[in-house]
């Protein structure tokens, strides 16, 4: 480790510094200082209101702060667990240097000087890839057979069906294409008839839509996320670092609950997983496979969620630059380096422009950009973005193009100035600990791990890096995200990394320096953590796993009562005509396949343009039904029966 060598002098004893020893106290009293900062402000006005109170211990229960009451409690045993001097085991018995012999073991740099021990590697990342395929089938259970939630989710899964039929777009309804107007599709122009978002999610969705298992290919992805930061971690801090951070990714409940969402995340981090594994390994051994591999891993990303991948991917890129530059031998070698990382970067690239082509009609127009050209143009990326798209609208009408806009979706973006900024940060930053190991947990690992937890290998401020540069990237964006964290939710494993690496270095170097108590109280902030996390305990905290599976179920509801009400009282074939209910503008239950060959579709309800006489020469074949989506009113348009 950093603090204390790991090298010991003639008589046995690990060697070290004072400075080292410095360094060590400073950043454990750097990190005690901003939990007490974050802490003591919050829990005295708690302590106040309960002393000034007739009933102080009621208002203590009552105004409980599950981020904050029982890490004061366990700020205060820090003392204790300081001094504690008892030792449970021999620390110099041959099983504890066995076994603390083995956890440092496994870091890429020093296997060739290590017993080989390929099959516990590979046993271990077996068993967190099972941990985190079980985990999410578990929670998949629980949602039993509901249909998604959100219509981000149909539009990706439109996309793979979309593949599915051997084209990247499809023909839609041209008598009348705006009835089948559905949230997230471009529906457009003739022959357009598309998701609007990149290719990479729908091309993992696919194999697993055809088999009719789609949710269990999420939970297949959410396993190799977790074997994937298993191999980066156990490559930059030895078995111990890597199995904890396997474990950690396995059970984080924001993880968790986005494994059992059809959105472009779990997809990304493969893709993302796979890049920061393959870079670490080229700058440790300067192969080009890994260069390649990296490159690949980084271009299906893009395809996934392309600013998450640039801003995971930016510290990265300097580093490889200013690696370049500083090793610098002959053009040749340089360029060999440089198309080994970038190649497939740019095939990636390019591969985008027919595919463009193919979905939007222009090379260089993505089916995102004219979509949101098109209907949301108050979603733009940047400040001010509601008055920007003020004037595009205003600019548009000028040149007399009426924009199709979704009025009321449009309406609900923000308009972002830098105090909004400055709140969806914090707010961001907050869930990022909420949905992983807990706010103070997280904040004790960053504080640590900006300190000294790339001490003894450089490569790990780039995780660091990382994972600031994903929430930066995002400052200028006007909506906090899908549970308030979903745009940064790609630094979840980071955060899993970084925790992990300061438990090592605090274990260690705790028991070195005679404290080795101190390993256990840091483990004991993520026990905290995951206690908040994943239980629930009445009157003092809903877990952060149920609050998350909450939100989503009830969306997931919505849509199975509609399917329901559909299945009793539609005749097939249909079409049902849907009146929008004003108060529930955000679920779009316009949901149909892309080949709109369904037994029963969904439209949009248009009297004035498209009356009952148009509507039966239009669908001559089918039953014609209208329903009221605020009343649950459903009629049949032939006679108007009412069949609620």
């Amino acid at each position: 480790m950093d603090v204390v060598s790991e090298a010991t002098n003639s008589n046995g004893e690990h060697t070290s510094s004072r400075r080292s020893i410095r360094r060590f106290y400073g950043a454990l009293l750097f990190v005690i200082a901003g939990l007490l900062i974050f802490v003591l402000p919050l829990e005295w006005g708690h302590y106040t209101l309960a002393i000034n109170d007739a009933r102080p211990l009621v208002s203590w229960m009552a105004n409980f702060n599950a981020d904050t009451s029982l890490y004061l409690f366990w700020l205060l045993a820090l003392p204790f667990f300081w001094l504690f001097k008892l030792h449970l085991i021999d620390p110099q018995g041959s099983v504890t240097v066995k076994v603390e012999s083995w956890l440092q073991r496994g870091r890429y740099r020093l296997r060739d000087n290590e017993p080989r021990d390929r099959w516990s590697g590979r046993i271990m990342m077996s068993c967190v890839g099972l941990a985190g395929l079980l985990v999410s089938l578990w929670m998949g259970l629980q949602f039993g057979d509901l249909p998604p939630a959100f219509h981000d989710e149909y539009s990706y899964l439109f996309q793979a069906e979309t593949y599915l039929q051997g084209r990247l777009s499809n023909p839609r309804f041209e008598p009348a294409p705006e009835l089948f107007d559905q949230m997230h599709i471009l529906n457009d122009s003739p022959g357009h008839f598309v998701s609007r978002y990149f290719p990479g999610t729908g091309l993992w969705m696919t194999p697993f839509v055809a088999l009719g298992i789609v949710y269990t290919g999420y939970a297949i992805a959410q396993a190799i996320v977790c074997m994937l930061m298993f191999g980066i971690a156990r490559d930059l801090g030895g078995n111990g670092v890597g199995l904890l951070t396997g474990l950690l990714c396995a059970v984080f409940p924001g993880i968790v609950v986005f494994s059992n969402l059809l959105l472009s995340h779990h997809p990304c981090l493969l893709g993302l997983g796979v890049f920061i594994w393959s870079y670490h390994r080229y700058a440790m051994s300067h192969q080009h496979r890994y260069a390649i591999l990296a490159g690949i891993g980084l271009g299906f990303a893009m395809w996934c969620r392309p600013m998450t991948a640039f801003g995971i991917a930016l510290p990265f890129a300097i580093h490889f630059l200013v690696r370049q530059w500083r090793e610098f031998k002959s053009l040749k070698q340089l360029s060999s380096h440089v198309a080994a990382m970038g190649g497939p970067i740019l095939i990636a690239l390019v591969l985008l422009l027919p595919y463009n082509l193919a979905t939007t009609g222009s090379t260089f127009v993505t089916p995102y950009q004219e979509y949101t050209q098109l209907h949301t143009p108050r979603h733009v990326y940047g400040f001010y973005n509601g008055d920007r798209g003020d004037r595009w609208i205003t600019e548009q009408a000028a040149l007399g193009n009426e924009l199709p806009i979704i009025e009321h979706y449009d309406n609900w973006a923000e308009n972002l100035t830098p105090s909004l900024a400055w709140t969806n940060v914090i707010s961001r930053l907050l869930m990022t600990g909420q949905m992983t190991i807990g706010i103070l947990p997280a904040l004790a690992a960053v504080l640590f791990f900006c300190s000294i937890g790339h001490r003894d290998e450089s490569l790990w401020w780039l995780i660091g890096a990382a994972a600031l540069s994903l929430h930066i990237v995002h400052i200028p964006y006007w909506y906090d995200g899908i549970m308030h964290w979903h745009y940064v939710f790609e630094s979840a494993p980071l955060v899993a990394l970084m925790f992990a690496r300061t438990l090592q270095l605090v274990a260690y170097n705790g028991r070195i320096l005679n404290h080795h108590w101190l390993g256990i109280w840091w483990a004991g902030l993520a026990g905290i953590g995951l206690m908040i996390a994943c239980t629930t305990i009445e009157p003092f905290w809903q877990s952060t796993a149920a609050t998350g599976f909450s939100e989503v179920k009830f969306a997931r509801r919505q849509h199975q009562e509609l399917n329901q009400i559909l299945k009793q009282n539609i005749k097939e074939p249909a079409v049902v005509f849907m009146k929008t209910d004003p108060e529930n503008l955000h679920i779009d239950f316009i949901l149909n396949s892309p080949t709109l060959d369904d037994s029963v579709l969904r439209a949009h309800w248009m009297p004035d343009k498209y009356p009952v006489e148009e509507l039966e020469k239009l669908f001559p074949d089918r039953n014609l039904y209208h329903i009221d989506l605020k009343t649950g009113v459903i009629q049949y348009l032939r006679n108007t029966v009412e069949t609620r």
